[in-house]
């Protein structure tokens, strides 16, 4: 799942009018994936972009303002795709459809299989931010707050609409789903993609449906959107 999204994201509007900024980003990435934050030099994302570490501190100030660019940017082509299901666009996603909300997550799930440089970048980051030292700790604390809340609060829509069971507890229920999503994306990255990640978790949410809705029912057939990869 995604990702604190910027009220203002002034990463695209930079990286759309200068393409040498956008390739320090995507240079920025691809390192960051590869090697984790920690490990990954000025110099050497330089070399990638085919600049200088000089050029990246002029356009970003530090290797931390450039990680933070990497991920508003990450978050930004989600929220282009996916923007129904951005936690922070106040919109309602998929109203009270359970079923519909998870197949967006699928498919959101799906499209992210496409640039699999960014689920590398998710999953070394998010276990280097544990540190509370790190400079996108507070980054994943908000974003799993906020998403977490997102899901929490499109299930209690659903339970409200007599699509759920009552006395379902939301926020544990988006917290799993969080989880295996999150647990399921290293075990993806670690097989080097060969793990049928999308397939893993349609199943598990398609047990949790049928485990949580009055008829008793699945998700139906996968979606076009979900077939992606």
């Amino acid at each position: 799942m995604e990702q604190p999204t910027p009220r203002h994201r002034p990463t695209g509007q930079y990286a759309a009018a200068d393409p040498r900024r956008a390739a320090i980003i995507d240079a920025a990435l691809v390192l960051f994936a590869k090697a984790g934050y920690l490990n990954s030099s000025l110099a050497k994302i330089a070399a990638e972009a085919g600049t200088s570490a000089t050029v990246i501190t002029h356009h970003f100030g530090s290797k931390q303002r450039l990680l933070m660019a990497v991920l508003e940017a990450r978050e930004e082509r989600t929220v282009r795709t996916f923007g129904r299901l951005d936690p922070g666009s106040g919109g309602g996603g998929s109203g009270h459809d359970v079923r519909a909300l998870f197949q967006e997550v699928l498919a959101l799930a799906a499209y992210n299989l496409t640039q699999p440089g960014l689920i590398e970048l998710y999953t070394r980051l998010s276990a280097e931010a544990g540190d509370p030292a790190h400079p996108a700790h507070t980054y994943f604390t908000e974003r799993y707050e906020r998403v977490a809340h997102f899901l929490a609060s499109a299930l209690q829509r659903s339970v409200d609409a007599g699509q759920l069971r009552t006395g379902i507890d939301p926020e544990s229920i988006a917290r799993e789903i969080l989880a295996v999503s999150d647990g399921l994306q290293v075990q993806w990255a670690i097989a080097e993609g060969r793990l049928d990640f999308v397939g893993l978790y349609r199943a598990h949410l398609d047990r949790l449906t049928q485990a949580l809705t009055l008829d008793g029912k699945g998700l139906g057939e996968p979606t076009e959107a979900e077939r992606l990869p």
